[in-house]
């Protein structure tokens, strides 16, 4: 399920050899190490795949839906490589601490039509101010592409909780003709616009996965009044005049393309249950093939969704050559999918069932979890529950709340709120935690105590208890970090436990589900050897603009 040009990438992306890119500024650095942190404990596996596909000179401006609200930025800022300069909506910047980080970071403001009110008197001062804002934002934008930077947009201009990107504005299309303009100006690198799909198992979630696909830049029309460029309508001629309409042509051509291209590096189909469907119908085929093949460690995120885009690509194809059977093969899929949640149980758990897991995985996964829960009994759950907890239980709730409206915006709302309440609430506790411990006159030393503690107190006492607080605001989250590794240990053996008990149930029709696996998955994987998808030897990336599914052919 593999394709070409894959490299996982979840260390801090490698820098290149542009001119923003050679010195990020330090408050640039700091706050995309602080991303980097928060990433690393919302999602417990993330990473970036084809960034080779990144130009190593001139500009480039990465263009990337929009599904997972403030998070998206936060991960592309992560891996992405580079110094960006980001474009967002001009209302977030008047939210505290937000907003300073935003322009520290380099942001600029967009001014959208539906963030303007025009019902009061200053109704149209605003629109010519946002009209104002958003040319001049182009220029800043173009300027730094032109100079060899980079930048990130979101085209649809809102974030959202759709299937599929929505429609695709303008103001992509508009910042690379004038950078393209000014390189040619200039006679600098003419910057490139790269499709980027942001992929998570669920953005607002904590601790799932998310994954980051660099796409190969697109090729852009000739500038316009060169030959080749697009032609304008006559209603365009007749409305603004050649020149005008010219560059309208341009700009149209170029969103129209760049929308195909989100909607391809998305994966994006008409609803959620469709790309259920779809992600099972990739596992089918990923086990069955394991198993053929005698793969036994299971794929990576970035090898589930790059094997997704071919069973994309094949099933589109199969809706528009063959309607029948793409229709017969998606009520087999949703049937097999629906038995399988009705007994808990995952693709890979019904092949080979008799051989996994032995006595020696019972043994290991019993070992596993006591060695965990000692450490987890301990200091390290403690300080993680104390420390973490609190603010973790008190960030949900009211994140549900904040987020009635804007729903996409729930994972946002938990790491914006989180980012506010856990330094607070590790500085607050800090003190008092450090006056029971080391002061002389704590009450905590009146009580008959036994284990560890005892044992440190002559040497606790002996440290100013004012300054041991300090000394503990940094450790909180250290136990929080260890907590979570030592936590998801335990769960995995845990699981390996329950999947012991779970074979050996005598109510499941374990040869009934597995031939009907083994049949449907057979199927699919002959149907895929019949096509030339993405990743296979004889497959050439699609022309800017058109979809995977419209090169698909025959063997």
């Amino acid at each position: 399920m593999q394709a070409n040009h894959i490299s996982l990438t979840t260390a801090p992306a490698r820098q290149r050899g542009c001119t923003l890119d050679d010195a990020p500024t330090r408050t640039y650095r700091l706050i995309r190490w602080l991303c980097r942190q928060i990433s690393a404990s919302w999602f417990r596996e993330h990473g970036i795949v084809n960034e080779e596909w990144v130009p190593e000179e001139g500009g480039v401006l990465f263009a990337a839906w929009h599904p997972g609200s403030l998070i998206d930025p936060m991960l592309m800022l992560s891996l992405l490589p580079g110094q960006l300069t980001f474009a967002a909506k001009h209302t977030l910047f008047k939210i505290p601490v937000l907003g300073y980080i935003m322009k520290k970071a380099g942001a600029k403001p967009v001014y959208r039509k539906q963030d303007i009110t025009p019902t009061n008197e200053s109704g149209g001062a605003n629109k010519k101010k946002a009209g104002a804002g958003n040319s001049a934002l182009i220029d800043t934008l173009s300027e730094v592409l032109s100079d060899g930077g980079r930048c990130a947009i979101f085209p649809e201009g809102v974030s959202h909780l759709f299937s599929q990107p929505q429609k695709t504005k303008t103001g992509p299309a508009r910042i690379m003709l004038q950078a393209l303009k000014n390189s040619a100006e200039n006679g600098t690198k003419p910057p490139s616009l790269v499709p980027v799909g942001l992929h998570y198992t669920d953005a607002n979630r904590f601790r799932e996965r998310a994954l980051v696909t660099v796409h190969q830049p697109m090729n852009l029309p000739p500038l316009p009044g060169n030959e080749g460029a697009p032609a304008p309508t006559t209603e365009l001629i007749d409305e603004f005049g050649d020149d005008i309409a010219g560059e309208r042509a341009w700009v149209n051509s170029v969103t129209e393309s760049l929308g195909v291209e989100l909607e391809r590096c998305s994966q994006g189909l008409e609803t959620w249950e469709d790309r259920k469907l779809l992600w099972r119908a990739r596992g089918l085929i990923s086990v069955h093939r394991n198993r053929t093949t005698g793969r036994k460690t299971a794929p990576t995120y970035a090898e589930a969704v790059v094997g997704s885009r071919r069973a994309r690509a094949a099933w589109l194809w199969l809706s528009k050559n063959e309607p029948a059977q793409a229709a017969t093969l998606k009520t087999k899929v949703a049937a097999h999918a629906e038995k399988m949640e009705n007994y808990q149980l995952k693709e890979h758990e019904l092949y080979d069932r008799h051989k996994q897991p032995g006595a020696i995985d019972l043994i290991f996964s019993i070992f596993q979890i006591i060695w965990s829960w000692m450490w987890m009994l301990g200091l390290i759950t403690w300080g993680a529950l104390l420390g973490s907890w609190p603010p973790y239980r008190l960030s949900g709730p009211l994140a549900i709340r904040l987020s009635l409206k804007e729903k996409h915006a729930l994972g946002t709302h938990k790491i914006a709120l989180g980012f506010l309440l856990l330094p607070i609430w590790w500085f607050v506790l800090s003190f008092p935690v450090a006056f029971l411990l080391a002061a002389k006159t704590s009450p905590l030393w009146k009580l008959k105590l036994y284990g560890l503690l005892p044992l440190v107190q002559p040497y606790l006492t002996q440290i100013n208890w004012v300054l041991l607080a300090f000394i503990l605001m940094p450790l909180w989250p250290v136990a929080a970090r260890l907590h979570l590794r030592l936590y998801r240990r335990s769960l995995k053996a845990i699981r390996t436990l329950k999947l012991w008990k779970l074979l050996r149930r005598d109510e499941i029709p374990w040869d009934e589900l597995a031939n009907e696996q083994i049949e449907l998955a057979t199927l699919l994987d002959n149907l895929g050897q019949k096509l030339v998808l993405p990743g296979d030897k004889e497959w050439t990336e699609p022309p800017t603009g058109i979809d995977d599914f419209s090169i698909v052919h025959l063997r």
